[in-house]
């Protein structure tokens, strides 16, 4: 008889002060995506292609205290009309580097989008962020991500190496300050 899948896990050697994404992740860096200062983007990698789309810690939508709301229409597309089917994953929104996944609207009246930084397709935008977008400053590795993309492989990692590690990132940020 094997053991349950619960058996096979030493809990003990478990670090339950790491995320989940941080556990499953690898974390890569756009600094000043699309020559605008401090539009940095983070892009989480899963070994099976998947890829989280956030913002990075050093975004200047950390810094503005003002209230907003997330907008998936952007430009003439609704990213939350994106359907997908299948194991292929059929149907998804095609992305450039550039393609604006969503938009963030201040009270005030500005705003700016968000970028996808990496060819692929849209698999779907966090919908919860329409009705609770403060996640998105509360946790922006976690359940604040805003969209989840798909690549080749060969796209994915092309696109993971040439960006900014998590100690390239720091060193730069810091160099920055």
């Amino acid at each position: 008889m094997y053991p349950s899948i619960l058996e096979s896990i030493d809990l003990n050697e478990i670090d339950y002060s790491k995320s989940f994404t941080d556990i499953y992740f690898s974390k890569r860096y756009v600094l000043n995506a699309n020559g605008i200062k401090n539009n940095d983007i983070m892009l989480m990698f899963h070994s099976n292609r998947i890829v989280l789309l956030s913002l990075a810690p050093s975004h200047f939508f950390f810094k503005n205290s003002g209230e907003y709301k997330i907008n998936f229409s952007v430009g003439n597309v609704d990213r939350l009309s994106n359907v997908v089917k299948g194991k292929g994953k059929k149907g998804g929104q095609a992305l450039n580097p550039k393609s604006a996944i969503c938009k963030i609207e201040y009270t005030d009246g500005t705003s700016f989008e968000v970028p996808c930084c990496m060819k692929g397709k849209l698999i779907e935008v966090n919908e919860e962020l329409v009705k609770n977008p403060e996640l998105l400053k509360l946790y922006p590795d976690a359940d604040g991500f805003i969209a989840i993309m798909l690549s080749t492989i060969a796209i994915s990692d092309a696109t993971k190496n040439e960006l900014l590690t998590p100690e390239d990132y720091l060193k730069a940020v810091d160099s920055t300050d």
